[in-house]
C-alpha cells in the first residue's frame, strides 16, 4: 500500500516495512539532536562532552533510529492484538510521521477496536516504565544514561500524543469504540472525526502562529485521516438501491495467465482499458489494476501476481453487498453476465466514483424540491 518501502524484517508473519522518507528524516533527527537538544541535556546532567563513549552525531543517530524501533513496537502492539482477535494484518510501515499498521478487521466489535487501538500506546508506557529505572542507575556510561532518559521522554510522548482523542489517533479510534456501542458504527466515526477535524485545524492554526511547521504538518494529517476515515464509512448508506453494473468498468481486458507484465501492460494500451481480468481455461482467476503491475518485475506473468481465489459478482448484485465483498478480500470483483460472460469490474475506486455521483443527485433533487416549494408560496 505504501509505496516505495523496504521490507527490514519479518515478526511473527508481519512484514516490518521502512518508506524512503525515513532515509531523510532519520540524520534530521541525529543532527537537530546533537547540535540543539545534546548540549542543554549534558548541561542539565552535569556530564562533560568529552566523556562520551560516542559522537556527538553518532549517539544522535543511535537515538534516532531507537525512537523509530519504540514506533515498531507501538505498532506491532497494534499488530498483535489484532491478529489475537482474528485480524488480518498486512505490513507494518514506519513512515516520516511514525507509523501505520495496515490492518483488516472490519468485523471487530468494540471492545475490540477498544483493546485492539490502546495496545500502541500501552506498548509505550511499558517501554517508559522499562526505561526509566534504568536510567537511574549508578555507573551508566554517559551515553546510555542519556540514551535512556531520552527513550523514557520518547516513549511518554509517543503514548501521551496517541491517546489523545482525537481521529484517526489511538484515542480517536478509542473514542470510537465506546461511543460505538449505543451509537452505532455511522454516528460514532462521525463524532469521533468531527473531534479530530477539530484538533487538526487547532494544530494546523496553532503551528503557524507559534512558527511551529512540523506541528502544523501533524495537524494536516489528522485533519485528513478523520475525513477520509469518515467517508469511509458512510459509503455503504450513499450505495442503497444501487447495482454492481452501475459502478463497474466495462472496458476491461481479458489475458491468460501465463501472459507477462509486459503483455498485460500492451492489452490496456490496446484496449483503453484500466483492469485487466485474468482468465484461462479454468475459469476467472482474478483482477490486476495499473498500480499492481507498476512495482511488478516486467518477466513475471499475471498468474504469479495474483493471491487468492477471484471475487466474482453479478450486474444486479447490491452495490453494498459488493463494496464489503471488495473491502473483506481486498480485491476488485469482476461482474459476470447470465451466460457466464465477463461484464466488467467493481473497484473501490469505481464504487467511490458512482457514490459521489449518487450524492450529487440528492443533492441536486433536494435543491430541486426547495426550488419548487419557493415558487408555490411566490
Amino acid at each position: 500500500m505504501f509505496r516505495p518501502a523496504l521490507t527490514l524484517m519479518t515478526i511473527r508473519g508481519i512484514p516490518i516495512r521502512l518508506h524512503i522518507s525515513l532515509l531523510l528524516v532519520v540524520p534530521f533527527l541525529a543532527i537537530t539532536f546533537a547540535t540543539r537538544d545534546l548540549p542543554r541535556l549534558l548541561r542539565r546532567l552535569d556530564i562533560a562532552p568529552e566523556s562520551l563513549v560516542l559522537s556527538p552525531l553518532g549517539l544522535g543517530l543511535a537515538l534516532a533510529v531507537g525512537i523509530f524501533v519504540a514506533v515498531a513496537l507501538h505498532e506491532l502492539g497494534h499488530a498483535l492484538v489484532a491478529r489475537a482477535q482474528g485480524g488480518r494484518v498486512e505490513a507494518i510501515t514506519l513512515m516520516v510521521l511514525g507509523g501505520v499498521t495496515e490492518v483488516d478487521h472490519e468485523d471487530a466489535t468494540p471492545a475490540q477496536e477498544f483493546w485492539m487501538a490502546f495496545a500502541g500506546p500501552l506498548v509505550n508506557l511499558v517501554l517508559a516504565g522499562i526505561a526509566f529505572p534504568l536510567s537511574r542507575l549508578d555507573g551508566l556510561v554517559p551515553d546510555l544514561s542519556i540514551g535512556l532518559r531520552v527513550m523514557v521522554v520518547a516513549n511518554l510522548f509517543l503514548a501521551l500524543f496517541n491517546l489523545v482523542p482525537a481521529f484517526p489517533l489511538d484515542g480517536g479510534r478509542m473514542l470510537r469504540a465506546g461511543l460505538r456501542a449505543h451509537l452505532g458504527v455511522e454516528r460514532a466515526t462521525r463524532i469521533a472525526s468531527a473531534v479530530g477535524r477539530l484538533a487538526g485545524v487547532g494544530a494546523v492554526v496553532y503551528g503557524l502562529m507559534q512558527g511551529q511547521p512540523m506541528l502544523a504538518v501533524v495537524g494536516a494529517v489528522v485533519f485528513l485521516g478523520a475525513s477520509q476515515e469518515r467517508a469511509r464509512v458512510a459509503l455503504p448508506g450513499r450505495l442503497l438501491g444501487l447495482r454492481a453494473r452501475q459502478a463497474m468498468i466495462d472496458r476491461v481486458a481479458r489475458v491468460y495467465p501465463t501472459t507477462s507484465v509486459e503483455g498485460v501492460v500492451r492489452h490496456l494500451l490496446m484496449r483503453g482499458a484500466s483492469a485487466a481480468v485474468i482468465a484461462g481455461p479454468e475459469g476467472v482467476l482474478g483482477v490486476l489494476l495499473p498500480e499492481d503491475l507498476r512495482r511488478a518485475a516486467p518477466q513475471k506473468t499475471a498468474a504469479e501476481l495474483l493471491s487468492g481465489e477471484a471475487l466474482c459478482t453479478t450486474p444486479e448484485a447490491g452495490l453494498e453487498t459488493v463494496l464489503m465483498a471488495i473491502r473483506t478480500r481486498r480485491r476488485p470483483a469482476v461482474v459476470m453476465d447470465a451466460e457466464g460472460r465477463i461484464a466488467g469490474v467493481v473497484t473501490l475506486e469505481s464504487v467511490a466514483r458512482i457514490a459521489a455521483l449518487s450524492q450529487l443527485s440528492e443533492t441536486l433533487r433536494v435543491a430541486a424540491r426547495g426550488r419548487v416549494r419557493a415558487d408555490r408560496v411566490d
